[in-house]
């Protein structure tokens, strides 16, 4: 399982094949992919924010996945294409 962290403060996005202790104690590190999903009890996550244009690909492929994109479809499409699939809110709201 990879764990993916985003830093809240720059966007930054680090995939890990383990958890990794050090940015779990940071306030700006979030893991924004790699843990189970919550059961029906438990509160849903509304996934990942959308990622500003300037963010990674990796950052839209996470993006891309959260929104039901398979994750192999948003990784062979390039950022330019993610961007433009999913870079308007959804939600109406500007």
């Amino acid at each position: 399982m990879t764990f993916v962290y985003r830093n809240s403060n720059t966007g930054q996005v680090v995939p890990l094949e383990e958890r990794d202790p050090c940015l779990d104690m940071l306030d700006q590190w979030q893991i924004i992919s790699g843990l189970p999903p919550a059961d029906a009890s438990g509160p849903a996550s509304a996934g990942p924010d959308r990622p500003s244009e300037q963010d990674t690909k990796a950052a839209w492929v996470i993006y891309a996945a959260s929104r039901g994109m398979p994750e192999a479809d948003a990784k062979s499409l390039s950022k330019a294409a993610l961007i433009e699939e999913f870079g308007e809110d959804s939600d109406g709201e500007d």
